[in-house]
Formats: C-alpha cells, sequence, structure tokens
C-alpha cells in the first residue's frame, strides 16, 4: 500500500517547530538550534532546545472492504472531517447542526445560498479623489472568509482562484478589478463553467494579468504579433491541460508509446488571433467610461485580426468578428475530451485528495459532463448542461472515495492542507470575535513563509498558481511512488516554522497588531479553559475539534503530558488554566494530523 504525503517529514519538522514555541511560552531556555534542512537560519536570538518530538501520526490500518452507505454524517468527527474539505472550517455549532443530517440536504442548502460580494464593500471605500485605502479588497476577502455565511460558494471561489489565476498587483485601479473579479469567481461559483470562462475573458482584471488588454491584430510591416500569453493559459491552465487524457484523467499514449499533446506553437498562434481587439468598456479604445474596472470588456472590430484562426483542429473563417470568434473559441475548449477530467481532477486536489484515483476522477468527470449529479439520498444537483459546476462539485464532496466508511483511512488518501486553510479552521474553531482584517496587519500579506503562511489567497506568484497540480515532491516517499502532493510546493521545512511562529501569536492572542485601541481577532477558549484541569479530556476535546479524531495516541498523549507539566497554584487559576489551553491549541494546531486532511 503506498503512503499519501511525505507525512513523516511534515510531521517531524511539524513537531519541532512546535516544541520550540512550546517551551517558549513556557518560558523555557537553552542554546542556539540550527536551522532545519533546507529552512531560513533563524534569527541569532537564544533557541530553546527541543524537548524529543512526537512521533508522527501512523498509517490507519486499512478498513473492510465494502459498499458505500449514504451520505448521512453521524458522528462529530465525520462532521469535522466534510465540513473541514466544504468550508474554511467548521465552527461547533456547523459540527453540531450537521451531525445527524444528510451531506447532500446540506449540500443543497449552500447551494440556495447568496454570494458574499467584495466589490460593493470596496467601493464604499473610494475617497474623493478616487483613491481605495490600500488592501482594502484583501481585507474584505479575508473578513468574508472568516465570517461569511455562504462557506461552500467561497470555498469555491478560493478553488477557483487557484486555477483561473488571477494575482494582485496593488494600486486604486488594480484594487478595483481584482475585487470585480473576486466577484465574478463568487458569482460563477455555482454556475456553468462555459459562462464562467466567458465572463473571465471579458474581465477587466483576466486581460491586464494576462496582457491580451489593447491586444491588436498582427502588422507585418510594424513586426507586431498577437499577444499569446492568454492563448497559452487558456490551454494549458484553464480548459485542457498539455496532453491528452481519458476520461478518468489518465494520459493517453500514442501507438509509439508516447504522451499525445493536445497542441503546438501552431495552435497558439492562431487561438492568440482570437482575443484581439478587446479593450475597456468607453467610447473608444482608449477612452475608457469611469465604471470601466469593474465592467466587461468591448470588442473593436477594427482591432481585432482579420485573418484565420486555426486551432486544434478547428479554423474560425477570415473575417469573423471578436465576439464571435470568441465564442467559437471557448465552445471548441469547452467541449473538448480533456475539458472534463481536467477540471475534474483540479477541483478534487482542492477539496478532498491530493493524488485522487482515476475512478474518482472519472466519476466527477461524468458530472461536469453530464450536467447532473444523483445523490446517494435521491437528490438531483445540476441543471443537465455540460459544465453545471453545482453537479461537479456535489459529484467532487459527495463520492464515495471521500464519504464511503473508511475513506481516508487509506495510506494514499487525503489532502495536505494548505496553510491558509489551517489559519482560517482555527479562527472559526474557536468563534474568534472581533475579527478586523484591516486591523490586524500580519494579514496584510501573508505570503513570505519563513514568517506568514507562505500563501495569500489571489496573490499567487504566477499564473501557474502557488504550485502546479501534477508536482510530485522529489526525495520523499510520495515522491518515489509517483504521487501528486501540488502543496508540497509550499508546505516544507521553512513554511513549518513560519507557520507555527504565525499561528503562535494568534493562538497565544498577542499580535503585535494589538493595542489599546485596536483588539481584534479574539479567540474564545472558554470550553477549553473549562477542561484545563484534565489535559487527557483537553487533547482529545482538541483532537476531534481540529482534525475530527485523527491524531495519534502518541500526539494526543503528548499534549496532554506537557500540558499537565504547567501547574495550577492556588491564586490566579483562571490564567494558569488559560495557559494550559494556549501550549495545548498551539500543539494541536501544529501537530501531523491537523496539517493533512484525511
Amino acid at each position: 500500500m503506498t503512503r499519501m504525503v511525505c507525512s513523516r517529514r511534515l510531521a517531524s519538522t511539524v513537531a519541532v517547530a512546535m516544541s520550540f514555541l512550546v517551551l517558549a511560552a513556557c518560558g523555557g531556555g537553552g542554546s542556539d538550534a540550527p536551522a532545519p534542512s533546507g529552512g531560513t537560519p533563524p534569527p541569532a536570538t537564544p533557541t530553546p532546545v527541543p524537548p524529543p518530538a512526537p512521533p508522527a501520526d501512523p498509517d490507519p490500518i486499512d478498513p473492510p472492504q465494502g459498499s458505500p452507505s449514504a451520505s448521512l454524517i453521524e458522528s462529530e468527527s465525520q462532521a469535522v472531517r466534510f465540513l473541514s474539505a466544504a468550508t474554511f472550517g467548521p465552527a461547533p455549532d456547523d459540527i453540531d447542526a450537521l451531525v445527524g443530517r444528510d451531506a447532500a440536504d446540506w449540500l443543497a442548502a449552500e447551494f440556495a445560498k447568496p454570494a458574499s460580494k467584495i466589490l460593493p464593500a470596496v467601493q464604499a471605500e473610494f475617497e474623493d479623489d478616487g483613491d481605495v485605502p490600500y488592501n482594502t479588497e484583501f481585507n474584505q476577502l479575508w473578513d468574508a472568509m472568516l465570517t461569511g455565511n455562504d462557506q461552500l460558494r467561497l470555498r469555491m471561489q478560493f478553488a477557483l482562484s487557484q486555477i483561473l489565476v488571477v494575482s494582485g498587483r496593488g494600486g486604486d485601479a488594480d484594487q478595483v478589478r481584482l475585487a470585480h473579479y473576486m466577484d465574478i469567481l463568487s458569482s460563477g461559483a455555482f454556475g456553468n463553467y462555459r459562462d464562467l470562462l466567458e465572463t473571465v475573458t471579458y474581465s477587466p482584471a483576466m486581460s491586464r494579468y494576462l496582457t491580451y488588454h489593447r491586444n491588436q491584430k498582427g502588422d507585418p510591416d510594424r513586426g507586431r504579433t498577437p499577444d499569446e500569453n492568454y492563448a497559452r493559459a487558456l490551454m494549458q491552465l484553464f480548459t485542457i491541460g498539455l496532453v491528452e487524457l481519458d476520461m478518468n484523467g489518465e494520459p493517453k499514449l500514442g501507438s509509439d508509446g508516447r504522451l499525445i499533446e493536445t497542441y503546438d506553437n501552431d495552435d497558439i498562434i492562431g487561438l492568440a488571433r482570437v482575443f484581439t481587439g478587446l479593450s475597456d468598456k468607453g467610447t473608444g479604445w482608449w477612452q475608457a467610461d469611469p465604471d470601466a474596472n469593474w465592467k466587461p470588456l468591448q470588442a473593436y472590430p477594427e482591432r481585432h485580426s482579420p485573418l484565420d484562426k486555426t486551432f486544434l483542429g478547428r479554423t474560425i473563417p477570415a473575417g469573423t468578428g471578436p465576439e464571435e470568434s470568441i465564442d467559437i473559441a471557448l465552445d471548441t475548449l469547452f467541449e473538448h475530451p480533456n475539458m472534463a477530467p481536467f477540471l475534474a481532477r483540479h477541483l478534487i486536489q482542492r477539496f478532498t485528495r491530493s493524488h485522487p484515483e482515476p475512478a474518482y476522477v472519472g466519476r466527477v468527470a461524468e458530472a461536469f459532463a453530464s450536467g447532473q449529479y444523483a445523490a446517494q439520498n435521491g437528490q438531483t444537483f445540476g441543471r443537465g448542461r455540460r459544465g453545471d459546476l453545482v453537479a461537479t462539485l456535489a459529484a467532487v464532496l459527495l463520492d464515495e472515495a471521500f464519504l464511503a466508511p473508511g475513506a481516508g483511512s487509506f495510506e494514499d488518501d487525503g489532502k495536505i492542507r494548505e496553510p491558509v486553510l489551517r489559519f482560517t479552521h482555527w479562527v472559526r474553531a474557536f468563534r474568534v470575535r472581533n475579527i478586523d482584517a484591516y486591523s490586524e496587519y500580519r494579514l496584510g500579506d501573508t505570503r513570505d513563509p519563513g514568517t506568514r503562511l507562505g500563501q495569500h489567497p489571489f496573490r499567487s506568484p504566477s499564473v501557474f498558481n502557488f504550485y502546479r497540480p501534477g508536482f510530485v515532491a522529489p526525495g520523499t516517499e510520495s515522491g518515489s511512488r509517483g504521487l501528486t502532493t501540488p502543496e508540497f510546493q509550499i508546505v516544507n521545512e521553512a513554511s513549518a516554522l513560519g507557520f507555527a511562529n504565525f499561528m503562535t501569536d494568534f493562538v497565544f492572542n498577542r499580535s503585535p497588531s494589538r493595542s489599546e485601541t485596536v483588539d481584534t481577532f479574539l479567540p474564545d477558549y472558554s470550553d477549553e479553559v473549562a477542561m484545563a484541569d484534565d489535559p487527557e479530556m483537553l487533547a482529545a476535546h482538541l483532537d476531534l475539534l481540529l482534525t475530527g479524531g485523527r491524531m495519534s495516541d502518541a500526539t494526543r498523549t503528548s499534549i496532554a503530558e506537557t500540558v499537565a507539566t504547567i501547574p495550577l497554584p492556588e491564586t490566579d487559576q483562571d490564567a494558569d488554566r488559560l495557559k494550559r489551553v494556549h501550549v495545548a491549541v498551539l500543539m494541536a494546531v501544529n501537530a501531523p494530523a491537523y496539517a493533512i486532511l484525511r
């Protein structure tokens, strides 16, 4: 049986980072410690010598085989696992409300919720001179992710943002365009992927990011050719990928046993001609309207390539106008046999499994292709049109590979949890109050892996996102098995220490942003403080709340034993109980079982 991820490497790294911080929190001292291999050297300050790290969570025993049951959520641990995939983290009330309920019913209710909007909140911040306060769009996004009622839609927005990538660059106009793009993804999250592709194509943010804004027809006399960035990304990253796929996502092989490429440079040249002649909404090519930053691009036929456009075996005749050319191009890509398995695998990776099995990909791809998905309780999702994202997402989250008895117990099951999702889970699990990203400067840019999360929504370093979906980590057990583990491109020794340091300030409620006038991100540890006299009970409670009961006995014991070393003297016991909780929570959010959704 294969091993899902290089959990031993991740476990030991996280455990060491956890141990550093636990000793520091308890006032321990010691000598300088070396940086982990591949990490960033720590500052030249005394660092406590860590105690022995708790062992990695062992691989569970293979479950008995049997037919999958209905998607009824029968226990708190099942509720935590499901909500950890489908939301930005389950709050205690969310867990209680889901137990005894069918997951399909929960999905149906989520699909009916209206979308949180970022653009109106950004527009409300317009200053008299038209400027927007820096980071307004990101502050609003954080607040929505952490407090929004439409959690499934927001998670889908986050997933789509890592496929249809646009990355914020700063500046007033860019903030508005990015806020508009965020709303495009949230509004289209439960729509149809073909419609979403079109909306994205005409969006001001994407046109700037992939440089086809005011992209003109070729001019041989001047040596000008149409910009190819969007044509290339549209095929490679947004729709069909680099090689031909079977319906289950497995690459096809030619008669010579080699992979079959989906397109070549001639296809890029032909498709690039399609995306010419687009500029801002306005009265002319250079005359944008005041609302152009949040309105669809406008087509200018005189700037559009009049040549024929041949790609993927399709030819758009010469003289075809810009809107019709775009429609034909998007239809051609959308109907390509690769489209369904390509997107199916991407969405599975973003929600439930880093290395999905082909059968799982195939079932989700069939839901995309048919536009419908039948849940085990008889509910039907989707409107029956190819590309329906409600049907596709329901297939991802209700599939037997994720919900059947024993799912998550196999060694190659599961998904590495992105740092952003681990942070948001902590916020929601402990009913954090006074959430205001504007007042918490550490959320302004969380991309630094050494001191922050190594990741920030809508701020990826390139159109390839923070990690590639086909990434196989070299020098790992998962890599030796050929398992894809995309998140390992940002979850490593350096980022594990950065995450631990980042979370310490939040867990201990001592963020540098706190002041007499700023009192945000206050966790509610009242339930946990009530258990502080019983370290084993506290450890078991955190195991259920944060991992759905997936911690190893060794990890729970390590938490309980460490907590027990913090005395409860006769005076000020409440403060010492809270100290016990702080240490226990910090250890739990750095535990191996919390870093992997299984």
